[in-house]
């Protein structure tokens, strides 16, 4: 038994013709987790073959739009889209603030957001653990501009898949992906222009060496990098496998 990643979408706020805003689907035993829904998150579940309607969790890591920009279209969908029916649910989980930050898209466009008997909010924290299926989930600390953000861990069968967030590199970071099989790390800028809340090739390399992945994926990617290759970067600090997303790749763990 595997689990499986899609990346939906491997890059930024930033418009381009290849990427989409960064969001992962992860399947194991069973269950479908969406982590991220920026915008194109929904379209991208249906060029995967895959549909919202079968879609019942959600985990964000933070609220910036290219990772919660989609939610309003979902939310817009359940209410909408007559094949969806009156048992449908969804568990949206995610930091500090998620209450708040689902009732602001009522604020905003009145009455989008699906009553109690549909959607269920879930505030975690980092050390937090839920059980869905055979999967486990973590949440752990990501450094993000002093703004509530998550990192998530999903363990199943000896198995794990880390996603960083957007973060910068820390120490508590590190131990959280201690062990990663599959370790899919942001990947924002180039080395030579570091931003404050993020990470380049070589934070990413180095923190790959500390926890002992078994291999990258690299994400949320802005166009400067321009002809770099990001992974061939990392290379130069973790010998193991490196892989720079792209949108619509699968891998099994």
């Amino acid at each position: 038994m595997a689990l499986r990643l899609t990346v939906l979408g491997s890059g930024t706020i930033v418009p381009s013709q290849v990427r989409r805003a960064t969001s992962l689907l992860v399947e194991g035993g069973g269950e479908d987790i969406l982590i991220d829904c920026g915008p194109g998150a929904l379209q991208a579940l249906e060029e995967a073959g895959r549909s919202y309607r079968d879609l019942h969790r959600i985990l964000i890591t933070h609220f910036h739009p290219d990772h919660t920009l989609g939610l309003g279209r979902l939310f817009s969908a359940i209410k909408n889209d007559m094949a969806v029916t009156g048992l449908h649910w969804i568990v949206i989980y995610g930091p500090e603030g998620i209450e708040r930050f689902v009732s602001g898209w009522d604020d905003l466009y009145g009455g989008i957001v699906p009553g109690d008997d549909t959607l269920n909010l879930v505030m975690m924290e980092p050390g937090y653990e839920i059980d869905i299926g055979d999967m486990l989930i973590t949440a752990g600390h990501a450094e993000h501009g002093g703004r509530p953000a998550l990192a998530y861990r999903i363990d199943m069968a000896g198995r794990s898949i880390v996603y960083t967030g957007d973060t910068s590199r820390s120490e508590r970071l590190d131990r959280f992906a201690s062990g990663a099989d599959l370790l899919v790390s942001e990947c924002s800028f180039p080395d030579e222009s570091p931003a404050e809340g993020h990470m380049t090739p070589a934070m990413v390399g180095e923190m790959a060496v500390s926890a002992g992945a078994g291999e990258v994926l690299l994400v949320h990617m802005y166009p400067f990098f321009g002809e770099i290759d990001p992974a061939a970067e990392v290379r130069r600090k973790f010998r193991g496998k490196v892989t720079t997303g792209r949108d619509g790749m699968v891998i099994e763990v």
